[in-house]
């Protein structure tokens, strides 16, 4: 037989496939929701739902990292296990990652991955919070809410090519290049948000979940209050990522209460989880007291090392996290800086580290040049990046090499807004010295 008779054999096998495929689909399309129990239509199956996730995990460790102990992983992990096999979708094999940043965050992917971000785990005080947490990102994955986002935007054929990923049918690469396309659409619509109603729903039935595994619902209406405290005392922009993402504080509030109300479970005995929790907190990454620097007014000192900044008028000092010395923005959020200090044990000059640095977070450089700053002679380098919440900044980094350890100093703006920040960049990094 010729490579034409081949071919064209080929071509009806991959036709007669992608039929039977969605076929397959739309046959098993109407399904009862795990959550509501009402019938709705689903056309991506749970294996197709499992390798968007896989693939979406993989792309948000890229731009994040895993936290690297073993210890604290493990620990979240059963965690959010015990929660899963008391959730709606009990047999569902829940991943569970923590994420090296100090953004204050937690969201689902598809097929139960989930992740928790250090800041977050910072900011929660008790196992009890914790699992409030997790139990409502478990809530999003039992109700099918991504799989929905997604059945929105996605075409007959991606649809149909992913029905052929769970019905085995070999489709070759396509069906991978379409799990990864449908990851990267879910990433862009993660960042909209789920509607305000998928939202309440996961507060609910995590309370549930939250009661079955013995866990004080209360814990939920503190964490919450929590939020509230906090986003008054620190400001929206701090915790604009995870906010963005979830219903007012006030909503979500009101309606912990009432169900908590409605129900009695809180009188028999629940735990919270305070020592354990506290044991485990200990084991995230921060700054040693004697590395924290002193806020008075617009300038920002550290003793230590013999540090000092100043902010321009508009600018004001965010708290101080595991890996950032300090951390300021410009009211409104449109523009936001940091001063790192990392060990560095090979020889390497500032520019170098900054052209690592950058391409490290998948970063563009655009130019750079060797500058004398009051700090010393180091590297000025203009990248474009990825921003802590998302999206792309323009990045001004003043790189600095001194004793073994390495100094960045970034300013990053939105782009068009990036000449009217030119000035005050300019005088923040010139104010930055090292005595």
């Amino acid at each position: 037989m010729n490579m034409f008779g081949e071919s064209n054999i080929l071509r009806t096998r991959g036709k007669r496939a992608i039929l039977l495929a969605a076929l397959s689909v739309f046959s098993a399309g109407c399904l009862r929701n795990p959550i509501t129990q009402k019938r709705e239509t689903k056309l991506i199956s749970e294996s197709a739902e499992r390798s968007i996730g896989a693939e979406t995990k993989k792309k948000i460790l890229e731009e994040y990292g895993e936290l690297k102990d073993p210890v604290l992983g493990q620990y979240v992990s059963t965690l959010g296990r015990r929660l899963g096999a008391l959730s709606d979708r009990p047999k569902l094999d829940y991943d569970f990652t923590v994420l090296d940043t100090d953004v204050i965050n937690a969201f689902a992917a598809p097929g139960g991955y989930l992740f928790v971000t250090r800041g977050l785990l910072n900011e929660v005080s008790n196992e009890a919070e914790l699992a409030a947490v997790l139990a409502h990102e478990i809530g999003h994955v039992a109700g099918w809410h991504a799989i929905g986002m997604i059945q929105k935007q996605m075409g007959l054929g991606a649809l149909t090519t992913l029905g052929a990923i769970a019905s085995g049918i070999r489709l070759g690469p396509e069906a991978l290049v379409i799990a990864a396309q449908t990851a990267d659409l879910f990433a862009g619509l993660y960042l909209l948000g789920y509607s305000r109603e998928n939202e309440l729903e996961a507060d609910r039935v995590g309370l549930r979940y939250m009661n079955s595994a013995g866990y004080d619902g209360r814990a939920a209406v503190a964490f919450f209050e929590k939020l509230g405290e906090l986003e008054k005392r620190d400001g929206p922009d701090r915790w604009e990522s995870y906010l963005r993402s979830h219903p007012p504080t006030d909503q979500r509030l009101a309606q912990a209460r009432a169900f908590l109300d409605r129900w009695t479970f809180f009188r028999r005995p629940t735990e919270r989880g305070e020592a354990a929790y506290r044991e485990m907190k200990a084991r995230l990454p921060r700054l040693k007291p004697e590395e924290q620097g002193i806020v008075v007014g617009p300038r920002f000192e550290q003793p230590l090392y013999g540090v000092s900044l100043s902010l321009p008028n508009g600018w004001s000092w965010e708290p101080s996290s595991a890996r950032v010395m300090a951390a300021f923005h410009r009211q409104g959020g449109e523009a936001w800086g940091e001063l790192r200090r990392e060990l560095s044990t090979a020889t390497v000059t500032a520019e170098e580290f900054a052209k690592k640095y950058v391409g490290d977070r998948k970063g563009q450089m655009l130019q750079g040049r060797g500058v004398l700053y009051p700090a010393g002679y180091g590297y000025l380098a203009q990248f474009y990046g990825p921003g802590l919440l998302g999206g792309v900044y323009l990045f001004r980094g003043f790189f600095l090499v001194r004793d073994g350890a390495v100094w960045a100093l970034l300013c990053a703006s939105v782009p068009d807004r990036s000449l009217e920040h030119l000035v005050p960049f300019e005088q923040i990094q010139r104010s930055f010295e090292l005595k």
